[in-house]
């Protein structure tokens, strides 16, 4: 575990340092975001989604843990942060806290170091549940209430219409939607346009942490020391480190009826137990909202998983 965690700190820590020497401003740190959500991301995603062999999509009951894991516990973080007063659409960026994990830079080499080669695929198919469905559901409640403001109260069915319209538009469900195309027609994915993908993917993860460390950099602590803020923080590490994984496990087996020593198994949750992943701290910058509790609750909950990820993987590998 410390050898997956500790280049993720090191990353972090290098735009930490970086950031206190040189003069970065939030629109600089923006930027940067700005970057992994349009370019990098898309990028990993859709290259994820074209080489998915469309006969191991129909792993249902691997799938259906997992986004029941995602689900509950995305719910569960609405509930959380809602309790303490915050509206929505701000609520759906705590709440992707509580249900998105570092699954693409440290769950996938953690699930193929433990487990084998053979465990490549189904952490790229959790990589991609993981992703999509919180991203499309943060992107979209933004996206419905910014259509309401321009419409008023009265524009229902305007303003759903240019949410979809905004969503389906978006750089992150197009990248999805082409990597979908390509994977179930059999598309030849050129050589070019593979290695393209490839090389704006691989730095979605280190980029995402860079920024994060300059956030740090920029980190506010005394707002952190509202009892409120920081009790809004615990939750979201409880139910995302915690919950999440729980789901997953009842769902599997009492649901599903899933074997608990089953590769796909296995993967789901190990996947469900990772850390908030640094995506998040991207969406708190992109909608100016929960950034230095974003930055927090991320380096907190890494530091959770040292113990309950290698518990995990005891109980479920060695056991």
């Amino acid at each position: 575990m410390i050898n997956f965690v500790l280049p993720i700190f090191a990353v972090i820590l290098t735009g930490y340092l970086f950031a206190r020497t040189r003069v970065i401003d939030k629109a600089g740190t923006r930027l940067l975001n700005d970057y992994v959500l349009f370019v990098a991301l898309p990028a990993l995603l859709f290259i994820a989604v074209a080489r998915a062999d469309p006969a191991e999509l129909r792993q249902w009951d691997f799938m259906g843990a997992t986004l029941i894991g995602i689900a509950v516990a995305f719910i569960a973080g609405l509930i959380a942060i809602r309790a303490t007063g915050v509206r929505w659409p701000a609520a759906t960026i705590p709440a992707m806290a509580a249900s998105y994990g570092t699954t693409g830079y440290m769950g996938v080499p953690l699930v193929i170091a433990v487990l084998g080669a053979p465990a490549a695929v189904p952490a790229a198919i959790a990589t991609i549940l993981h992703n999509i469905p919180v991203i499309i559901a943060v992107i979209l409640a933004h996206d419905l209430f910014a259509q309401r403001d321009r419409n008023g109260a009265g524009g229902g069915l305007a303003a759903i219409g240019g949410a979809l319209k905004t969503t389906l538009t978006n750089p992150l469900t197009v990248a999805v939607v082409a990597g979908a195309i390509v994977s179930i027609t059999g598309l030849p994915l050129p050589e070019g346009v593979a290695r393209f993908a490839d090389f704006l993917g691989a730095a979605a993860g280190p980029s995402a942490l860079f920024a994060l460390g300059l956030g740090l950099a920029q980190l506010d602590a005394a707002k952190l020391r509202d009892l409120g803020r920081v009790f809004a923080i615990l939750p979201l590490i409880a139910i995302k480190v915690l919950l999440q994984p729980l789901v997953t496990l009842l769902a599997g087996l009492y649901l599903f009826g899933m074997e608990l020593r089953d590769l796909w198994f296995v993967c789901a949750l190990v996947m469900a137990a990772q850390p908030i992943g640094a995506g998040v701290f991207v969406f708190a910058a992109k909608y100016d909202y929960f950034e230095d509790e974003t930055t927090i609750a991320i380096i907190v909950s890494l530091l959770v998983t040292l113990i309950s990820l290698p518990l995990l993987l005891a109980w479920l590998v060695v056991a």
